[in-house]
Protein backbone atom coordinates (compact mmCIF):
# COMPACT_ATOMS: atom_id res chain seq x y z
CA UNK A 1 0.00 0.00 0.00
CA UNK A 2 2.91 2.36 0.71
CA UNK A 3 4.09 2.03 -2.88
CA UNK A 4 0.64 2.98 -4.15
CA UNK A 5 0.65 6.16 -2.06
CA UNK A 6 4.15 7.08 -3.23
CA UNK A 7 3.19 6.46 -6.85
CA UNK A 8 0.03 8.56 -6.48
CA UNK A 9 1.98 11.45 -4.99
CA UNK A 10 4.75 11.21 -7.54
CA UNK A 11 2.28 11.22 -10.44
CA UNK A 12 0.76 14.48 -9.20
CA UNK A 13 4.06 16.21 -8.45
CA UNK A 14 6.82 14.61 -10.52
CA UNK A 15 9.39 17.25 -9.59
CA UNK A 16 9.92 17.33 -5.81
CA UNK A 17 10.85 21.03 -6.04
CA UNK A 18 7.56 22.01 -7.69
CA UNK A 19 4.42 22.43 -5.61
CA UNK A 20 1.24 20.84 -6.91
CA UNK A 21 -2.03 22.77 -6.85
CA UNK A 22 -3.25 21.30 -3.57
CA UNK A 23 0.01 22.22 -1.82
CA UNK A 24 -0.25 25.79 -3.08
CA UNK A 25 -3.88 25.98 -1.95
CA UNK A 26 -2.96 24.70 1.52
CA UNK A 27 -0.27 27.37 1.84
CA UNK A 28 -2.70 30.05 0.70
CA UNK A 29 -5.36 28.91 3.17
CA UNK A 30 -2.83 28.93 6.01
CA UNK A 31 -1.85 32.48 5.09
CA UNK A 32 -5.47 33.65 5.17
CA UNK A 33 -5.85 32.42 8.75
CA UNK A 34 -3.54 35.15 10.11
CA UNK A 35 -5.54 38.20 9.02
CA UNK A 36 -8.78 36.47 9.99
CA UNK A 37 -7.51 35.72 13.51
CA UNK A 38 -6.12 39.23 13.97
CA UNK A 39 -9.34 40.76 12.68
CA UNK A 40 -11.58 38.56 14.83
CA UNK A 41 -9.76 39.35 18.08
CA UNK A 42 -11.03 42.95 18.49
CA UNK A 43 -14.53 41.78 17.57
CA UNK A 44 -14.45 39.05 20.24
CA UNK A 45 -13.28 41.53 22.85
CA UNK A 46 -15.95 44.07 21.87
CA UNK A 47 -18.64 41.39 21.99
CA UNK A 48 -17.89 40.81 25.68
CA UNK A 49 -19.14 38.16 28.02
CA UNK A 50 -17.27 35.43 26.15
CA UNK A 51 -15.28 33.12 28.43
CA UNK A 52 -12.05 33.27 26.49
CA UNK A 53 -10.09 30.78 28.59
CA UNK A 54 -11.71 27.58 29.84
CA UNK A 55 -8.57 26.74 31.85
CA UNK A 56 -8.81 29.99 33.77
CA UNK A 57 -12.56 29.60 34.20
CA UNK A 58 -12.01 26.17 35.79
CA UNK A 59 -8.86 26.78 37.84
CA UNK A 60 -8.68 30.52 38.40
CA UNK A 61 -5.10 30.44 37.10
CA UNK A 62 -4.27 32.01 33.75
CA UNK A 63 -3.02 29.55 31.14
CA UNK A 64 0.13 30.18 29.05
CA UNK A 65 -2.04 31.53 26.22
CA UNK A 66 -4.12 33.87 28.40
CA UNK A 67 -3.89 37.32 26.91
CA UNK A 68 -3.63 35.91 23.39
CA UNK A 69 -6.84 37.55 22.21
CA UNK A 70 -5.72 40.89 23.65
CA UNK A 71 -2.30 40.26 22.05
CA UNK A 72 -3.90 39.81 18.61
CA UNK A 73 -6.24 42.77 19.10
CA UNK A 74 -3.30 44.99 20.04
CA UNK A 75 -1.32 43.82 17.00
CA UNK A 76 -4.33 44.44 14.76
CA UNK A 77 -4.34 48.07 15.92
CA UNK A 78 -0.54 48.38 15.72
CA UNK A 79 -0.06 48.71 19.49
CA UNK A 80 3.04 46.56 20.03
CA UNK A 81 3.52 47.66 23.64
CA UNK A 82 0.00 46.56 24.55
CA UNK A 83 0.63 43.25 22.78
CA UNK A 84 3.78 42.75 24.87
CA UNK A 85 1.90 43.60 28.04
CA UNK A 86 -0.94 41.21 27.17
CA UNK A 87 1.38 38.20 26.91
CA UNK A 88 5.13 38.64 26.38
CA UNK A 89 5.58 34.90 25.91
CA UNK A 90 3.65 35.03 22.65
CA UNK A 91 6.10 37.43 21.00
CA UNK A 92 8.71 34.76 20.09
CA UNK A 93 6.01 32.41 18.80
CA UNK A 94 4.46 35.21 16.77
CA UNK A 95 7.82 36.09 15.21
CA UNK A 96 8.52 32.43 14.38
CA UNK A 97 5.06 32.10 12.85
CA UNK A 98 5.56 35.31 10.86
CA UNK A 99 8.81 34.03 9.36
CA UNK A 100 7.21 30.67 8.63
CA UNK A 101 4.30 32.49 6.96
CA UNK A 102 6.70 34.40 4.72
CA UNK A 103 8.24 31.11 3.62
CA UNK A 104 4.79 29.68 2.88
CA UNK A 105 3.85 32.83 0.94
CA UNK A 106 7.01 32.67 -1.17
CA UNK A 107 6.41 29.00 -1.91
CA UNK A 108 2.73 29.52 -2.77
CA UNK A 109 3.51 32.47 -5.03
CA UNK A 110 6.43 30.85 -6.84
CA UNK A 111 4.95 27.30 -6.89
CA UNK A 112 8.39 26.02 -5.90
CA UNK A 113 9.79 24.78 -2.64
CA UNK A 114 12.41 27.00 -1.08
CA UNK A 115 15.76 25.41 -0.26
CA UNK A 116 15.57 23.75 3.13
CA UNK A 117 16.46 25.95 6.03
CA UNK A 118 16.73 24.93 9.60
CA UNK A 119 13.57 26.27 11.21
CA UNK A 120 12.05 23.05 12.35
CA UNK A 121 10.62 21.64 15.51
CA UNK A 122 13.57 22.92 17.55
CA UNK A 123 12.78 26.57 16.83
CA UNK A 124 9.09 26.04 17.60
CA UNK A 125 10.14 24.20 20.77
CA UNK A 126 12.27 27.16 21.87
CA UNK A 127 9.28 29.43 21.29
CA UNK A 128 7.19 27.10 23.44
CA UNK A 129 9.84 27.20 26.17
CA UNK A 130 9.77 31.01 26.05
CA UNK A 131 5.98 30.94 26.34
CA UNK A 132 5.99 28.59 29.34
CA UNK A 133 8.85 30.54 30.94
CA UNK A 134 6.94 33.81 30.64
CA UNK A 135 3.86 32.08 32.05
CA UNK A 136 5.75 30.71 35.06
CA UNK A 137 7.32 34.10 35.69
CA UNK A 138 3.88 35.66 35.59
CA UNK A 139 2.59 33.07 38.06
CA UNK A 140 5.41 33.81 40.50
CA UNK A 141 4.45 37.48 40.37
CA UNK A 142 0.90 36.45 41.23
CA UNK A 143 1.91 34.13 44.07
CA UNK A 144 0.08 36.17 46.68
CA UNK A 145 -3.14 35.48 44.77
CA UNK A 146 -2.46 31.76 44.43
CA UNK A 147 -1.25 30.72 47.87
CA UNK A 148 -1.30 27.04 46.91
CA UNK A 149 1.52 27.42 44.38
CA UNK A 150 4.72 25.65 45.50
CA UNK A 151 7.06 28.49 44.45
Amino acid sequence: MGAVVVMALSSRCPDPQVLCASERQWRGAALLAWPLALGAAPWLLAWGGVPLCPFRALTGIPCPLCGGTHFCAALATGDFLAAWQANPGLVPLFLIAAVHSLVLACEAWSARRLPPWHMGAGVWGMGGVALVGAWLLGLTRMQHTFSFLPF
